[in-house]
C-alpha cells in the first residue's frame, strides 16, 4: 500500500489545480505534523474560490474548483482529515 504525503492546506492559488484525499495517518506533533494518506489521490481541477460559514461548531467550508467546466466542491470534514496536494506545473 504506497502512502502519500499530503497537505492541510488554508490558501490556494487561483486557476493552479489540485489533488484531494483524507489523510489516514498523522506523524509529528502540531505545529510540526505531516499527513499521510493511502487513499487514492482525486484530482479536483482548477481552484476557483472558497466559501465558509457559520462559526465554532456550526462552521463550516468548502473548496470550489473547476474540472474541465464541472464545478467540483470539497467540503472539509468535521474531523479535519480533508487534505489537498498542488499538482506541480512543469514548462
Amino acid at each position: 500500500m504506497t502512502e502519500t504525503e499530503v497537505y492541510r492546506l488554508t490558501s490556494f492559488e487561483v486557476g493552479i489545480s489540485y489533488l484531494f484525499a483524507l489523510h489516514t495517518r498523522i506523524e509529528g506533533r502540531y505545529p510540526n505534523q505531516r499527513y499521510f494518506t493511502t487513499n487514492e489521490l482525486q484530482s479536483v481541477g482548477k481552484y476557483i474560490r472558497s466559501e465558509r460559514w457559520g462559526h465554532g461548531d456550526g462552521g463550516g467550508g468548502a473548496e470550489i474548483f473547476d474540472d474541465n467546466g464541472n464545478e467540483v466542491r470539497i467540503v472539509y470534514t468535521y474531523e479535519g482529515t480533508t487534505c489537498f496536494k498542488k499538482i506541480e506545473q512543469h514548462g
